[in-house]
């Protein structure tokens, strides 16, 4: 009988762990807004806002998108107020521009049990194009943005090499790794990403290919990314 009781114990703490586990998985929702001005000057956006999971990075998350769009974040953020909130952000950039457009997007680009990755690219036009890409991921176990030092196990020189050789078509406005800057970190299933400079780029997202390159990289406990 005490067998049995204690199995029983056994498979109900396994599934409450096993939904446990699957409610940190974020939900979220597209949310858009597109305007237009005065001559050319328009904004569009498509932002992946999370609804729900993990509350230790949750608030952080929502942090660093309104940090991508530039204004303060409030302390109730949910839908509503955030469709409100980016409908603030089109009329302010509307009414001090003419002939300029800006296009954002927000995407969830990665996650697992112990990580979120999301990644923002800003497209500003007015007579040339400027690009600023980023990528964020964050911890789940305490909501942190991850850094740089948490990432690689190399010194910043070693990863300004990385990012000179995984630079691909992106236009150098330097000649040698050394003049690079190391700037935030993130990874997506496959490949590490490193914000930089580049030509007519305000940040420039290097993508390193993950498996060439792991002799480099921190390992998590149970030896995946984090």
């Amino acid at each position: 009988m005490r067998n049995v009781f204690k199995l029983h114990i056994i498979v109900v703490f396994l599934l409450f762990s096993s939904v446990s586990v699957a409610q940190t998985f974020f939900d979220t929702t597209n949310i858009t807004c597109k305007q237009k001005g005065n001559g050319k000057a328009a904004y569009s956006a498509n932002i992946e806002f999370p609804l729900s999971g993990e509350a230790r990075s949750l608030r952080q998350i929502r942090e660093w998108i309104c940090d991508i769009l530039e204004v303060d974040c409030p302390k109730h953020l949910d839908v509503s107020s955030f469709q409100s909130l980016l409908m603030d952000c089109s009329g302010k950039y509307l009414m001090e521009v003419d002939d300029m457009s800006r296009e954002i997007e927000v995407v969830r680009s990665f996650e697992d049990e112990n990580c979120v990755t999301f990644e923002a690219k800003i497209i500003d036009v007015d007579s040339v194009k400027w690009i600023f890409q980023d990528c964020a991921t964050f911890s789940k176990r305490d909501g942190h943005r991850l850094q740089v030092n948490e990432i690689f196990n190399c010194d910043e020189k070693k990863i300004k090499e990385l990012m000179w050789d995984y630079r691909g078509d992106l236009p150098m406005e330097v000649g040698s790794p050394d003049e690079l800057i190391v700037g935030d970190v993130g990874f997506v299933d496959g490949w590490i990403i490193v914000i930089g400079p580049a030509y007519h780029y305000t940040g420039a997202a290097y993508r390193i290919r993950y498996e060439e390159v792991e002799q480099y990289v921190k390992l998590g406990r149970s030896g995946g990314y984090h």
